[in-house]
């Protein structure tokens, strides 16, 4: 039991126009006179913090480096071309590959696609799936078209062991590394004949379902377009509220976890019943439809985990809301 923990939670507003799913305009932040060099170092640093869940999930299911690294690629091409083509018929790619850093070529080819990962990079997957892969698929380690139980090793260069599958797909990686690694996380299971048996199609250490794993993808995403959007000085700041300790005793965690819960639980019930409310519905079809809701969640951090606990004061008094005159000099507060 650890002696203490951060624990606190936080209440998200988020809202969104829907336009056919053309999603957020340019955000334009403002450094305020801040060198440049300084400001990436900044936001490297925020993405860096960003991308430690990330990692982790990657990792998880088996997800490998250079295939992030081009979604990630692919995603900013077409997030520079959402912003890039308001006002405009067709996006500019020639601008769209200096802002990104990507080849022209290769921007072009992105943007006929969804964002996903390159074809380019099947040869850079996580190479305990290509082993599983192959195992599913090469002629020399299917039987009856299933894979074989294979033995660890074949005395024999020609007959199939799981030495000469992994040396196959995995060249320049230790055969034994990628069986144990497999047997940890239940892709393959060792027998007590001394043969392996594959039991997963894909490597994954910790199992998500689809729904979990687009909860996820959808609430992280609310978040951080609350905050961006908050960034820009908007004429209605969204709700971004946060309320912690770093002094709790572990001890008292259930307790304190059943009392956010139940509070939360109380607060969200509330908000469901007026959003509900015939009062708020279009009467006008060819107004936009608004995705808005209020996302409350929970955090807690023990020692040793992300961050160091020396942490800077947290202004918990409400940001100040313009006046009603400024609200109505402002178009879009309706968003």
């Amino acid at each position: 039991m650890r002696l203490f923990s951060s624990c606190g939670a936080a209440f998200l507003m988020h809202s969104r126009q829907i336009l056919g799913g053309a999603g957020e305009t340019e955000l334009h932040t403002k450094t305020k006179g801040r060198a440049v060099g300084s400001r990436n170092s900044t936001v490297l640093n925020t993405v860096g913090a960003v991308f430690e869940p990330l990692a982790r999930l990657l990792i998880e299911h088996g997800v490998s480096s250079p295939e992030a690294e081009s979604l990630l690629r692919a995603v900013c091409v077409h997030q520079a071309a959402k912003t890039e083509s308001t006002g405009r018929k067709k996006p500019n790619v020639s601008r769209i590959a200096l802002v990104t850093g990507v080849d022209r070529g290769e921007v072009a080819r992105i943007l006929n696609t969804r964002p996903a990962v390159g074809s380019t990079f099947e040869t850079h997957r996580h190479r305990a799936n290509r082993v599983l892969a192959g195992w599913y698929s090469d002629r020399s380690f299917i039987g009856n078209g299933v894979p074989l139980v294979l033995p660890i090793k074949s005395a024999e260069r020609k007959h199939p062991s799981f030495w000469a599958l992994a040396r196959r797909y995995a060249p320049g990686v230790y055969p034994g590394l990628i069986l144990s690694e497999l047997c940890r996380v239940g892709a393959a299971e060792k027998l007590a004949n001394g043969c392996v048996r594959v039991r997963m199609r894909q490597y994954k250490a910790q199992t998500f379902s689809d729904k979990s794993l687009n909860e996820m993808g959808s609430r992280a995403r609310d978040l951080l377009q609350t905050m961006l959007r908050n960034a820009t000085d908007a004429s209605w700041p969204r709700i971004c509220r946060v309320v912690e300790t770093i002094s709790i005793d572990s001890r008292f965690l259930p307790l304190i976890r059943k009392m956010l819960a139940d509070r939360s639980d109380a607060l969200l019930a509330g908000v469901q019943e007026e959003l509900r409310s015939s009062r708020w519905k279009r009467t006008n079809p060819a107004s936009p439809r608004v995705r808005i809701g209020l996302t409350v969640f929970s955090h807690e951090e023990s020692p040793g985990e992300g961050e160091p606990h020396e942490r800077t004061e947290i202004d918990y008094s409400p940001r100040t809301r313009p006046s009603k005159s400024r609200r109505r000099a402002q178009p879009g507060n309706g968003t």
